[in-house]
């Protein structure tokens, strides 16, 4: 009985590689997490805006702001896989600094408090945040692909997808009541609590046993950090060019776009749509746009991962975006009646799902063509193009004037949607991780006839 009980005493608590459990639920921890300052700039803020008079230019130059630093998180991938504290593991350290950064700004900026027609702030608080959120986000995304087994990787998807949208509800759904009854100072200082509780978590969690909780706590590097480690920036950037030029990642690169400008067409155009046409005021919207996510969040976790799975993530993406050709279709045509409120819900509600289900398929074949010497580089290099779609949806409606009316933001990307199920269809893309070498510093990339078949 005695040996028992100083067994359990002595048992090491449980790490991000021996626990499954505490795997999945930190990826959907983290995620959420990114998704709490994503629901305040991408949803309250063009909302507030918008009821407060804000032109379609205007709320274009904020979006356009925040999804600045998301074009650039290839940089933050080059820095973190290059430089690191191994001996808390190879990405908690960037987790945890990030999230702090986070938590300052959005004090700092509930004291500042810019009004809803102080554009130019306004787009400097969301780049500032969003700056700090995009290195969280390529440290999770590494952490994603550095800890998950290929058997778990669509549930980690999922998890992914699902953990990001409903931190988004919450965040859209509480700063757009909060926005609506206190001011947006409140909601800036609700989203830093929320970051605040998922720092908690990872400060207190460990990716491998034996690691450090803090950099002047006890613990070592473990092995397979140090060897998986890219230790010279020319061995770490030809590693990541050559994967970027190979055929799959340049037939990727587009499709990935057509997902960010599917996500910034819809922010921009969906709050023009509910002040305009359904004379919505920002807390309604906030409502039906916490509700939306958190449907969607719980849908991805619960069929997404696991249909995902048995689909396959490719046909599943080219099935997912045939049916988005067919909501917008529908949007449009229904112009003359976007004045009821149960057109503008349904529209709301299906494009939210449909885009964060496919962002589960982004996910697995981003991880899949992610070389695991390189991954968070490469991650954050095929996540920065995705961003650069958001970027762009806020560049094209503010530069030409055909634009401004929501009916062809949605036409526009109509045709790119159809465009892409198009590739979908002809490209095959990878099943596996590519470039798992016996030796994880070897970040070569294979050869293109060594690829696994469409799944």
């Amino acid at each position: 009985m005695t040996s028992t009980i100083l067994s359990g005493a002595t048992r090491p608590p449980p790490s991000l590689e021996t626990s499954r459990n505490l795997r999945l639920f930190t990826i959907f921890l983290l995620y959420a997490g990114q998704g709490i300052p994503l629901g305040l700039f991408d949803f309250t803020i063009p909302a507030w805006m918008a009821v407060n008079g804000a032109s379609a230019a205007d709320i274009a130059f904020v979006v356009a702001m925040v999804g600045i630093p998301w074009s650039f998180k290839f940089v933050a991938g080059f820095v973190m896989d290059r430089y690191t504290l191994l001996s808390m593991g190879r990405r908690r350290v960037w987790i945890i600094g990030a999230q702090a950064v986070m938590i300052s700004l959005l004090v700092l900026f509930a004291i500042v408090n810019p009004g809803p027609d102080e554009v130019l702030i306004l787009g400097i608080v969301g780049l500032a945040v969003n700056t700090a959120t995009v290195f969280q986000d390529v440290a999770v995304d590494g952490l994603t692909v550095d800890i998950l087994p290929e058997e778990e990787r669509s549930m980690g998807g999922a998890l992914a997808s699902g953990g990001q949208v409903i931190g988004i509800a919450v965040s859209a759904a509480l700063t757009g009541t909060m926005v609506y009854a206190f001011g947006a100072s409140a909601a800036y200082v609700a989203c830093g609590v929320l970051v605040l509780l998922v720092t908690v978590h990872i400060i207190w969690t460990r990716e491998r046993v034996g690691e450090r909780r803090l950099p002047w706590t006890e613990g070592e590097t473990q092995e397979v950090n140090r060897s998986a480690h890219a230790g010279d920036w020319l061995l770490l950037l030809k590693g990541a060019f050559r994967n970027s030029l190979s055929g799959h990642s340049l037939a990727w690169f587009p499709n990935l776009l057509v997902s960010g400008l599917t996500y910034g067409i819809c922010i921009i155009a969906v709050p023009l749509i509910a002040t305009g046409d359904t004379g919505w005021t920002e807390d309604q919207l906030g409502s039906l746009n916490g509700t939306a996510q958190l449907v969607a969040g719980i849908v991805t976790i619960a069929i997404g991962g696991f249909a995902v799975g048995r689909i396959g993530a490719q046909r599943s993406l080219w099935l997912l975006r045939l049916a988005f050709v067919g909501l917008l279709g529908w949007m449009i045509w229904s112009a003359d009646g976007w004045s009821d409120p149960r057109v503008l819900m349904t529209f709301v509600l299906g494009w939210t799902a449909l885009h964060f289900l496919g962002g589960i398929s982004d996910v697995v074949i981003n991880m899949r063509l992610s070389p695991p010497a390189i991954s968070a580089t490469q991650f954050s290099i095929f996540m920065a193009v995705s961003n650069m779609g958001i970027s762009l949806a806020g560049i094209l409606v503010g530069s030409f004037a055909f634009l401004a009316e929501p009916g062809a933001m949605l036409l526009l990307l109509m045709v790119a949607q159809g465009l892409s199920v198009a590739m979908l269809l002809i490209v095959n893309f990878p099943t596996e991780q590519i470039g798992r070498p016996e030796r994880a510093t070897d970040i070569s990339v294979p050869p293109a006839g060594a690829m696994p078949a469409r799944d």
